[in-house]
């Protein structure tokens, strides 16, 4: 591997970390300022197959499929008494691991694979939300930074324990 491809994983590596830090404080203005205009960010459905066929996940069918105005909606939501699957607001942690870089273009794009695991606990629950899976990132450099424009979530779980999907991956 070249210097200049493990700096720039390495620089991807701190992004997702930064990007899992706001998430988890509930800073979600911080987060947003690091999505690209033209964002994608879609969770597959995931299926049961016969055997070894892939792609395991619909290409057609989605937990959620939004774009940049979806996701303002989103956040903006979250920061009002409205939010009722959000108040109190859950508890969360989440783990970026495996993160590689699979294309790399400076200052002009790249493309990034990471694990997500995410536990949410809420309020007195006793029981808790565990999450975990792969996500396909794309990023676009405008601006002078980096910016995420494309996110696909794909979930390890078929059938998803969790009461809402009023959270980020």
């Amino acid at each position: 591997m070249s210097l200049e491809k493990m700096l720039a994983t390495y620089e991807f590596e701190q992004w997702l970390y930064a990007e899992a830090k706001f998430l988890d404080d509930i800073d979600f203005d911080s987060w947003f300022s690091l999505l690209h205009p033209a964002i994608s960010y879609q969770m597959p459905v995931r299926v049961n197959k016969e055997g070894m066929e892939r792609p395991d996940y619909s290409l057609d069918m989605f937990a959620f499929d939004d774009d940049i105005e979806l996701l303002k909606i989103r956040v903006d939501r979250l920061k009002t008494d409205y939010a009722w699957a959000e108040i109190p607001p859950s508890r969360t942690r989440r783990s970026v691991n495996n993160v590689r870089l699979l294309e790399y273009v400076p200052n002009d794009k790249a493309v990034v694979n990471s694990y997500l695991t995410l536990y949410r606990s809420r309020s007195t629950d006793i029981h808790h939300d565990l999450i975990s899976g792969e996500r396909h990132d794309e990023f676009t450099f405008a601006d002078g930074e980096w910016k995420l424009s494309k996110r696909r979530f794909i979930v390890d779980q078929t059938t998803l324990n969790t009461r809402n999907l009023a959270i980020f991956v």
